[in-house]
């Protein structure tokens, strides 16, 4: 029961810490977050939300190939791209 609990944390640690660097992105984390949450206003001309792309697959996929396209990005995971997005909806700056 411990092991689990374990890794557990260790994996949910791991799915919050982002490096873009380590996807071939030139930027910090900090920036790379900023430019994420731009794209995604530009993408959905400022009415669409994370959440609300999220609900759309499709279209979600559509941003991610988008954003690894027009960057260069190609190892950048659609996992990552969002979630970046995700985090900084739950934690803005204040």
């Amino acid at each position: 029961m411990m092991l689990n609990r374990e890794f557990s944390q260790r994996w949910l640690m791991a799915r919050t810490l982002v490096d873009p660097t380590a996807h071939g992105v030139p930027l910090s984390k900090e920036e790379f977050v900023l430019l994420m949450v731009k794209e995604l206003e530009e993408y959905g001309r400022g009415a669409l939300t994370i959440d609300e792309l999220l609900l759309r697959p499709r279209a979600a996929l559509h941003f991610c190939d988008s954003v690894r396209q027009k960057h260069g990005w190609f190892d950048l995971p659609d996992d990552i791209a969002l979630r970046v997005i995700m985090q900084r909806r739950k934690n803005p700056v204040v």
